[in-house]
């Protein structure tokens, strides 16, 4: 017997068996791709990018406002779900959060996401991790009250990741999701503990970490974005909301409006919270004097020979028809108008100087007038913001105005949100720039144009 099979697998058959089995594994793959074809998304709905995506669109009946909503801890909750419930249109379309919370990857360098499972009643859970399963549940008794609201869904995801991959998570998931704005905590928030004499303002700062994670995704998200600085947004509502307006003070929002994509995403924000009953919406356009000369041409943005932004305000290297601009700014304004004009108070502010920008500005926020005020990045600066590109950045990532409100020491009570809107189908090239009131000959300057010129 041994002889017989010994003649049977000599050296040369076995060689053939081994180059067979060889050639299966390397063929599988291919063949079964080249056989096999999956389903094109053909039947996949338009994805919305920016808001105004969604009111640009004939069937709005069936639309429904996806938002990717990241947050670090328990404290951001409150924010969130008043936030989230300022912007639920009560008419049409109808509002999809996703709640990602955020968990810094200390133990290991590869990057998890996880979705929950989803209990009997349909509401998913959130695992319980070590010491953070108490507040994980507050947070899960929280979202689960919300998403009774009838027609909000809320999605709970986990994404546990080093910091220096969390943006690539967060845009990932916004693009899966076919998101239509993420909505980012700042690094830094306020509480405020007590009241009356007692009332005690206490700063909350998560590390320089999350700032850069900030910085990342609005540099390369996928959707537009929101930056929330929070101090105390929806302290004075009640926390349990229920299927009309928000029980309680209603919320007053203003949006500031200068000019650019960023403002106009802004306007378009305030338009759909224009929409609640609960909400009271004030916009605010800032204007220069027709005498100042602030429309001139001789506001010059030369880019800086570093890349470092933390201390320089970024603008777009690409260029810009300034006239078509204002034109779209004049249309997007008159249409809010035309539709809000009986619910939504509309103001101007002429302004002579760079001064008068940052007190106009600052005046917004330090009378508790208003508990959200909604600005655009500004990454297409009109004149009037490029008048502010050289003032010391605190937080540059916010854009000259969003940072004039969202730094310390200026006596501002009312939280922030910065808006950034989605590009189109690239990403939007920004560099550091240095306000000059005339340009060197031979020297490269990027104007208030928008485009990098010579010999200004």
């Amino acid at each position: 017997m041994k002889n017989s099979l010994h003649c049977v697998l000599n050296d040369e058959v076995f060689a053939i068996l081994v180059l067979m089995a060889l050639f299966t594994t390397f063929i599988t793959t291919p063949t079964v791709m080249a056989v096999y074809k999956p389903a094109r998304g053909d039947s996949t709905p338009p994805t919305h990018r920016k808001l105004r995506d969604l009111s640009a669109d004939d069937s709005t009946v069936d639309d429904e406002l996806r938002i990717l909503a990241c947050l670090h801890s328990s404290g951001n909750v409150p924010s969130l779900i008043t936030l989230t419930e300022s912007t639920r249109s009560t008419k049409n379309s109808s509002l999809k959060l996703f709640v990602m919370h955020l968990v810094e990857l200390t133990e290991r360098s590869s990057s998890i996401m996880m979705v929950q499972r989803a209990r009997k009643n349909g509401f998913p859970f959130f695992a319980r991790f070590r010491k953070a399963s108490e507040w994980r549940d507050q947070m899960a008794a929280a979202f689960q009250a919300y998403s009774q609201l009838g027609r909000v869904k809320v999605r709970p995801t986990t994404a546990v990741s080093s910091l220096a991959t969390m943006h690539e998570d967060i845009c990932h998931v916004a693009d899966d999701k076919r998101v239509t704005m993420i909505i980012l905590p700042f690094h830094r928030n306020w509480r405020v503990f007590g009241g009356g004499d007692d009332k005690e303002e206490v700063e909350e700062n998560v590390g320089h970490g999350w700032r850069v994670v900030n910085q990342r995704v609005l540099k390369n998200a996928p959707c537009s974005v929101a930056v929330l600085v929070d101090r105390g947004f929806g302290a004075t509502a009640a926390q349990t909301p229920g299927p009309g307006p928000i029980v309680g003070v209603g919320q007053r929002i203003c949006v500031v409006f200068f000019g650019g994509p960023d403002d106009r995403e802004a306007l378009e924000l305030g338009g759909r919270m224009a929409e609640h009953p609960a909400v009271k919406v004030t916009v605010v356009r800032f204007q220069p004097t027709s005498t100042d000369g602030m429309e001139g041409s001789n506001v010059i943005l030369r880019p800086m020979h570093s890349k470092s932004g933390d201390n320089h305000y970024s603008f777009t290297t690409t260029p810009i028809n300034r006239e078509k601009e204002k034109e779209q700014d004049d249309a997007a304004l008159g249409e809010f108008r035309r539709k809000w004009d009986a619910t939504v108070e509309y103001i101007e502010k002429e302004v002579s100087n760079m001064n008068l920008i940052v007190e106009g500005v600052v005046s917004l926020g330090k009378e508790s007038d208003y508990d959200l005020i909604v600005v655009g990045r500004g990454r297409v600066p009109s004149s009037m913001v490029a008048k502010l590109a050289d003032r010391p950045a605190e937080h540059a990532e916010l854009g000259p105005v969003g940072d004039i409100l969202a730094s310390s020491g200026k006596g501002i009570v009312s939280s922030i949100l910065i808006i950034q809107q989605h590009g189109g189908g690239a990403h939007v090239e920004e560099t550091p720039v240095l306000k000059i009131a005339q340009s060197n000959k031979n020297e490269q300057a990027l104007s208030t144009d928008g485009a990098l010129i010579d010999n200004v």
